[in-house]
């Protein structure tokens, strides 16, 4: 037995892209060490510059938009694109699936999972009578570019973990957050760099809550130290995101709005 469901990646690949790219331009951080492990956090993360947290704010106000949309979906047991088919997992109790691609420099592996809890909170395969929904996505990946005698790599560990409550109920309400860990290394003829860097994001709460049309009232906060960024959903079809500097003033250029479809299942 399969359920459809599409959790969507191109916000994580404009992750990749975006920091990738600013970090080869700017040649970010002047150590020439190798990447620290990325899989147990950046003891020493470096400070993200303006561009840099610009252009990863970008594409985190995508995963945002996306994961808060996707919130109807998930409840409902798949999700409007209907691309992935997730497995039931009768030993962990949940759907699972293990998306993989290695190609064009690119090598990664996302696992993302959804769990369905009865009223008592005991696991159930089936959306049906479900009042709660744990879905969560645990995710490595790599990348590689070598032209113009320069070599660039990128790696990262992302995960996040993510509660849906009030389902049936009319009122949804979704609480969590998530993070990444980044490493870079450029090797050129002009010189050799290398940068790590921590991304965390979290949902305010009371928590991202969707009901009687659709759209979502909420915030989500994204860090970039010393940068953070707000993206705020205020329950009409578009959200606003906004990158602040260390001081807490809005960075010029720093602001976006995002359509939302504020649907219903």
């Amino acid at each position: 037995m399969t359920m459809t469901h599409q959790p969507r990646h191109s916000w994580i690949l404009g992750v990749v892209f975006a920091g990738a790219l600013t970090f080869a331009l700017a040649g970010c951080g002047g150590d020439d060490d190798g990447p620290t492990n990325p899989g147990g956090g950046n003891p020493t993360p470096d400070a993200f510059d303006q561009a840099t947290a610009m252009t990863q704010a970008e594409a985190a106000a995508n995963q945002a938009v996306d994961l808060v949309e996707s919130m109807a979906d998930i409840a409902a047991g798949f999700t409007k694109d209907g691309e992935k088919d997730y497995a039931w997992n009768e030993q962990t109790q949940r759907w699972e699936y293990d998306y993989t691609f290695t190609g064009d420099g690119y090598v990664y592996d996302w696992l993302y999972t959804v769990q369905y809890l009865g009223p008592d909170g005991t696991p159930q395969q089936t959306p049906q009578g479900a009042t709660t929904v744990a879905h969560a996505m645990n995710g490595t990946g790599s990348y590689r570019f070598v032209g113009d005698g320069a070599v660039l790599d990128y790696d990262y560990v992302y995960e996040y973990a993510t509660t849906i409550t009030g389902v049936g109920s009319g009122t949804m309400v979704m609480t969590g957050g998530g993070g990444q860990d980044i490493d870079y290394t450029y090797t050129s003829p002009q010189g050799n760099y290398a940068a790590t860097y921590d991304v965390g994001w979290e949902i305010l709460p009371p928590g991202i809550t969707v009901s009687g049309s659709g759209c979502p009232v909420g915030t989500i906060r994204y860090d970039f130290a010393p940068y953070h960024a707000l993206v705020v959903f205020d329950g009409g079809s578009m959200a606003t995101s906004t990158l602040y500097d260390g001081a807490g003033s809005p960075v010029a250029g720093g602001g976006r709005t995002h359509p939302l479809s504020c649907r219903t299942r």
